[in-house]
């Protein structure tokens, strides 16, 4: 039996007996509690200078508006205040009747999962809700002492005049070439090529799906993203069904890129919190975090043979590593911007990079160091994406320049370059067979062309069509006159 079927069994039982572990913030393993002591209590903190950024690195894992555990969600004062399904977790001035300090203090469900805060966190909440529970999020005099800041800021309603669509951030073709998968806002998209109506949309997640990946046999979708500043999150899906089997969090910032290891068992995520994290698939835990880096980590490609993970960043380098071990190997310098896009080979011995300074850079990569062999200049912009197809024949690129190219990966000569789109191309890439390549803009809108000839095959995301303009009433024609009226008198 191949691994596959058994990770996608392993993952559904499962999801099926308890819900996956999610968390934002991986504190170090807590102190043991210290002895009580008779010290003065201390006086109430600060909501918005100390409960709010507790509450945050420690509880909103689960209870933030995504996730809504207990359907309670702890991202505002006025979240916090609601409560929860089961009723108020808070009591202003009474902490012993407040179910969120009972939690901390050893009543059950015993929060957070991760482990007890320290006692002086604890009495520092304790404290805070004994003196009323005041919220100091609002400067006085601002609107609605309660509702907190971002309910307080929250602008009108205002409906664009023209229809839009959310970028698209990601996209990629599944192992048979019949579907393209196209990271949204909050969403993904399962597009059938033959049939560009026929789409299956796999929601919930927290914000932009940055990445994209089907696993390496193809029955399982990775896809990436989260909010910015609060953490990033990856959903485990089985394309089959449009099941959802395992949610991944961990990282405290967004997930801009993701890499299956190639027996299908792992997957490493790079993070803008400047780390990379490698996830075991079985457990839905995090077994190693890679931190080298000196900046948001923007790239990271996993070699065809498992020995090597390469990663790209904003401090303008890559990095080589043993995954395995979880330790660095080597760097590649050269890049004088940042490193957006990584992609290797089929065979696993070349590096291709790419990123803000417009190059595309191809490395010779040995045991113990890494060579520059070729280093083009590709486009007018940005390079978001580069890719090799399947066969490892061809490469992909595309650019905020509004433009994507095809490449011969042996060379580095030019294949084909695509027309100009409307808008900023967001991702690229090339189906199994190395026929066609889909491109996906920050308009929105995904289209699928011929490599041979650079020609349009078909639009699988069309940009919605603008409104009718309004007709304006015919002016009003003068009646005629009638016979006997008289002329109007002059002034």
């Amino acid at each position: 039996m191949r691994f596959a079927f058994s990770l996608l069994a392993s993952l559904t039982a499962t999801a099926a007996l308890a819900a996956p572990p999610r968390a934002i913030v991986r504190r170090p393993a807590p102190p043991k509690p210290e002895a009580a002591t008779t010290t003065a209590k201390p006086a109430g903190g600060s909501f918005s200078k100390q409960i709010q950024p507790l509450l945050k690195a420690n509880c909103m894992g689960c209870h933030n508006p995504q996730l809504l555990q207990g359907g309670l969600t702890l991202d505002t004062f006025a979240g916090l205040m609601k409560g929860s399904k089961s009723g108020p977790v808070l009591q202003a001035g009474k902490s012993k009747g407040s179910k969120i300090v009972s939690v901390l203090t050893g009543g059950m469900p015993k929060m957070p999962p991760t482990g007890p805060l320290k006692p002086t966190e604890i009495a520092l909440i304790t404290a805070w809700v004994d003196q009323g529970a005041k919220n100091d999020t609002l400067a006085a005099g601002a609107v609605a002492s309660n509702a907190g800041l971002r309910e307080a800021v929250r602008g009108p309603g205002i409906k664009p005049k023209t229809p839009t669509l959310p970028q698209a951030a990601s996209l990629t073709f599944s192992k048979d070439g019949k579907t393209v998968a196209v990271g949204t806002y909050r969403e993904v998209k399962l597009i059938d090529v033959s049939d560009p109506a026929k789409v299956k949309v796999l929601g919930g997640h927290a914000d932009v799906v940055h990445a994209v990946a089907f696993s390496p046999e193809g029955d399982l979708l990775a896809a990436a993203g989260g909010p910015p500043a609060q953490f990033g999150e990856i959903k485990i899906w089985d394309v089959a069904t449009g099941e959802c089997v395992r949610t991944l969090q961990g990282h405290a910032d967004f997930i801009y890129s993701i890499a299956w290891s190639p027996d299908g068992k792992r997957i490493a995520s790079a993070s803008y919190d400047k780390t990379v994290k490698i996830w075991n698939l079985i457990s839905g835990k995090e077994e190693k975090t890679l931190k080298d880096h000196a900046d948001a980590v923007y790239a990271v490609a996993w070699s065809p043979k498992g020995n090597w993970l390469a990663t790209g960043s904003a401090d303008r380098s890559v990095k080589i590593w043993d995954p395995a071990a979880g330790k660095r190997l080597y760097t590649l310098s050269g890049h004088t911007d940042i490193v957006y896009t990584l992609a290797f080979n089929a065979a696993g011995d070349q590096l291709i990079s790419a990123g803000a300074d417009k190059t595309m850079r191809t490395w010779r990569l040995s045991a113990d160091k890494g060579d520059a062999a070729r280093t083009t200049t590709a486009h007018g912009d940005v390079i978001g994406e580069v890719v090799f197809s399947p066969s490892g024949k061809l490469v992909a690129s595309c650019s905020q320049d509004k433009t994507a190219k095809v490449w011969n990966a042996e060379n580095g000569s030019t294949v084909k370059a695509l027309p100009e789109q409307a808008d900023a191309v967001f991702s690229v890439a090339i189906s199994p067979d190395d026929a066609t390549v889909a491109v996906g803009d920050y308009d929105g809108s995904v289209r699928l062309y011929k490599i041979a000839d650079a020609s349009l095959v078909k639009t699988l995301i069309d940009l919605p069509k603008p409104p009718e303009p309004e007709k304006k009433p015919d002016a009003k024609q003068p009646e005629p006159k009638k016979e006997g009226d008289k002329p109007a008198a002059k002034p």
